[in-house]
Parts: C-alpha cells; structure tokens; sequence
C-alpha cells in the first residue's frame, strides 16, 4: 500500500485526495448499517453522540474528515473529537481538507488529564466510536498512554455490549494497535466491530488471532488510479500472493448455464454419505448440490439412511450401500460400475466411523473419476492412512476440512494450524497435490500450485451443526457442473463455492440475525445467493 500510494502521488492522485476518499469510505459504510443509516427514522445518530479519536498519522486525517461528513449528515448529533499527539485543525492542517466542523467541536487533546476525564464519561453514553489513532504498518508495542486510550475504549465497550444501545467501535483501515501483516497484537489494540481496511485489504486482518478485534471487515475504495491496481493484480497472479475471493472472480468462475441445456448438460452427481448417527448430513449435502445446479444427485448409503431421507426428498434418486456379512462380499465392484455414468462423488458427510467404510471409501479407484470432493469422515479415513496422498493423485480433487480434521491430515495440532492459515493451507495443498479448503472465520482456499484465496467475509450465523455439509454439497454440485468444461480448474470452483456458501450465509443474517439459523436454512438460500451475486450484490 506505501508503494502504491507513493505511485499514485507520482500519477498526480495527491494525499489529500486519498485521505478524503478514505473518509468519504468509511462514511459509507457506517451509513449502510441500520443504527447508522439517516434514511431509517430513530437511527442512533439523529441526536447521538460520537467521538472522534485522531492520531497522529493519515488515519487522524481520514477521522477528522469522518467526524465532518458525520456533523454533515447528522445535524443534530454531537461530535466530540479526541486528537492524540496531532495538532489542531487551526494549526496547520492543509486547506484542502474540509474540517469545517472540527473547530466547533471542542477538540481536546488526550494528554490532558482534564480531558482524558471527559473522554472517559463520554464513552458512557456515545453510540460511535471512529479509531484513528494508529494505522498499518504497526511495528513496535504499543505502551504508556496510547495503551490506557486503547484500554478505555475496550472496557467502555465490553461494559456496554448488552445495553439497548451498545458502543459500536469502527476502525480506520487496521484497529490501532493490530500489526496489519501478521495479525498479531502489538502491546494491546482496539476492539473494533467494523473495520474499513483502505484501499487495499491487509493480510493480518483475516488472520485467525485478529477476528476479534478486527470485527467485520468491509473494503474502502481511496481512489487509486486504476492502472495501477491492473499492474498489482497482473502482479497477485504471477507470484500466486494470497487475496480475497471477490464478487467478480465468482462471477466469472461460475458454470455457465446454457439456454439449450438439460440435466445431462450439469452432470450427475454420486454422494456418499450418512450413517444411523448422522441421519441430517446425507440431505443437507444431497440438497446443497441440487440447490447449486447439479443435473442428478444420487446419494449412496445403507437402507435406513436412504428410508429416511426418502421421506424428506423426493428429487434425488439412491444406491444402497449394503453391509457385507463376509469380508468377501462387496458392494464395492456394482458401485464402482455406476460411477462410469457420474462426473461428481462427494465422499464423507456423517459416514461415522465403522471400519468397513474406511475399507471401501480407500479402496476406491477414484482416480478414473473427474472430480471428487472429500469431505468429514472420508478425511478422518484418509488421516488414518499412511501416504494415502500418493493413491489419490488427482488435480481435480477438493478437501474441505475444518482445523481439526487438517491436523490429522498433517500429523499436527489445532493451535499450529491456527497460528498461520494460510501457511497451513498452502502446505496441505502442496503436500497432498490436491485443492484445500480449509475452513473457519475468512476460511482459505489454496491449490497444489501454490495460488491462494481467502473469502472476505466471516460470519457467525454460519457456526451451526451441518454448515460444513452444505459447503460440501455445493462444492460437489459446481464441480459436476463445471466437469465437462475444457478448462476445468478445481481451485476456482472451491473458491466459488466457498463464497457462494458465505454468500448463503449473508442472506440468513440478514433474515433471521446472527444467532438461531440452521443449517437447513441454506438451502434454499443457495440459489438466491447465486442469484443476488449476479445482480451486484457482494461480501466485499
């Protein structure tokens, strides 16, 4: 970002202009909430207070032309700004800079013991909090009085987060205190529920250790000139650099659908899945790949599941998986001459973990299949199997593992995986020669040929039992679509899968709030997920 803003200056795209830009940004995201939006009658800030925190850096200029466009919009609400180490307005802030309401606001420096007071009882009562006091590139701990500003703000936060009114705390660019590569806490940082990452987002936000503070993140346009973000994305490509999943990639990836086509033009899909503890995974696997547009969908499992699902769905069809009573017996040779007629297998969801299955998901010749998606327990049977990676050499495989599951796959633990996901990701794929999905808040995608994606959304309506089975499904369902296609690439349909999932995911927030939704609440959310996405809507 130093080096592409240099760049722009050198275009003529002057600080001052990106630092308005970045306001007008992080303005317009505020205004999208609904507390925050001036179109919606009793918004918190018709007559709500707000306080301003300006450091010493760019990001106190970009909260200083915030707390304008805010007085701007919001007459009758108070702005109080709060400048750490940074002058006044009046005293030498450049004049393109329309801080016409700050001098009117009794800006206080935080140095002040009086006005650290101040500052303390507004934190009280204020519906906003905007933190400009450091920005990225954070790379000595943070201390002394910075570090009891930051502590305030925190605490007042916390005290207030189940009052009918809570503190909202919004970030600009990185929440100060927050190292903006690795992710790391520098000494202490703000808790921020919204982060407005400028211009370009930063890797250490989407890291697992900086959730918490980095909250939702949304992406503010500055204005860079459009040349040079066309050199930087030329540059992502060639080097495989890890970035965000977008809304046009995904609309560019998906499968196309044919106005001349039937359900043989979309592929027929075999799932394996299901077992007497796990009864909901087959349907909502089995759902998930109808509802993302396969042709057929054929779940494969023993008589019960199969009797249960029946009376649950009638569009698939079935294959009964039949336990052998000598070890001789198996269904494995009538199964294998069905697959010839599929394109798709997603093998895994609630098989459980009788020994038998393990024998026939690993005795499965499934490289003469096109693309196979291996999920839950197909990647605990895999774990349990040394080397199992040079049977299953196939580029158009995808895992979907969750942390735990890809420390088994790694012989690793949790904590490690955590510690870097992307690394953790990019290693998996490369060892196994298979596309990962590795699952989690702003869960990574990463290809055997070192590319690397990140969905630029968390979410926590989608931390529901079965979220994972739908993601599966409708990884398996846009992988048998996609089979037939000459240029067939697993690591982009794991990525439109993943944002589709999120996408879903979105929509039920929306509808039901981030608690309470049920994974059988995705699915028919899955094609108006595909559908919104068509028509603009996006997670950036």
């Amino acid at each position: 970002m130093k080096k592409i803003e240099q760049k722009a200056e050198e275009l003529e795209v002057t600080t001052s202009e990106l630092m308005l830009n970045a306001g007008y940004s992080v303005f317009t995201a505020l205004t999208r909430l609904n507390q925050f939006n001036p179109d919606l009658e009793g918004n918190d800030l018709e007559d709500g207070l707000v306080v301003v925190l300006a450091g010493a850096g760019n990001n106190g200029g970009d909260a200083m032309v915030i707390a304008n466009l805010l007085k701007q919009e919001f007459s009758e609400a108070e702005i109080k700004i709060y400048f750490h180490k940074r002058p006044r307005p009046e005293d030498g802030f450049s004049d393109k800079l329309t801080y016409t309401e700050a001098e009117e606001q009794e800006g206080q420096d935080l140095s002040d013991e009086v006005a650290f007071d101040a500052f303390f009882m507004d934190l009280q009562e204020a519906v906003l909090v905007i933190d400009g006091l450091l920005g990225s590139g954070l790379s000595r701990k943070v201390t002394g009085e910075l570090a009891e500003i930051i502590k305030t703000v925190n605490e007042a936060r916390e005290a207030r987060r189940f009052d009918p009114t809570p503190l909202f705390v919004t970030a600009i660019d990185v929440p100060s205190g927050l190292n903006s590569d690795s992710g790391e806490v520098m000494g202490r940082a703000i808790q921020a529920d919204l982060t407005v990452t400028l211009g370009l987002p930063k890797r250490g936000l989407y890291n697992y250790k900086a959730v918490e503070y980095s909250g939702a993140i949304s992406l503010g346009d500055i204005g860079l000139p459009e040349e040079l973000l066309e050199e930087l994305e030329e540059q992502v490509e060639k080097e495989f650099a890890p970035a965000l999943i977008t809304a046009t990639d995904v609309r560019r990836w998906l499968p196309p659908r044919p106005l001349t086509a039937h359900k043989g033009t979309f592929g027929k899909l075999m799932v394996v899945s299901g077992s007497e503890e796990y009864l909901g995974a087959p349907y909502l696997c089995t759902v998930a790949a109808m509802r993302a547009g396969a042709g057929l969908v054929t779940l494969a499992s023993s008589r019960n599941v199969i009797e249960v699902m029946a009376s649950r769905s009638s569009e698939n069809t079935y294959f009964e998986l039949k336990l052998p009573v000598r070890e001789e017996e198996s269904v494995l040779p009538i199964f294998e001459q069905r697959l010839g007629n599929y394109q798709g297998l997603l093998l895994g969801p609630g098989l459980g973990e009788f020994g038998w299955k393990q024998g026939f998901v690993l005795s499965l010749d499934n490289t003469q299949l096109l693309k196979v998606v291996i999920d839950a327990d197909g990647l605990n049977f895999l774990a349990r199997t040394p080397d199992w990676w040079e049977d299953l050499v196939a580029p158009g495989n995808i895992l979907t593992p969750h942390p735990a599951e890809l420390a088994r796959l790694m012989e690793s633990d949790v904590p490690t995986i955590e510690a870097d996901r992307i690394k953790s990701a990019r290693e998996a794929a490369k060892k196994f020669k298979q596309v990962v999905i590795l699952k989690g808040a702003y869960t990574v995608v990463a290809a055997p040929d070192g590319r690397i994606r990140i969905n630029p959304a968390g979410n926590p309506a989608l931390a529901t039992a079965g979220s994972g089975d739908v993601l599966g499904g409708i990884c398996a369902g846009l992988a048998t679509q996609a089979a037939r296609l000459p240029n067939y690439d697993a690591f982009k349909i794991a990525c439109c899968a993943v944002y589709l999932h999120a996408m879903a995911g979105e929509l039920a927030r929306r509808e039901f709030g981030d608690a309470g939704v049920l994974a059988g609440d995705l699915l028919p959310l899955i094609p108006k997920a595909i559908s919104a996405l068509k028509d603009g809507d996006s997670l950036e």
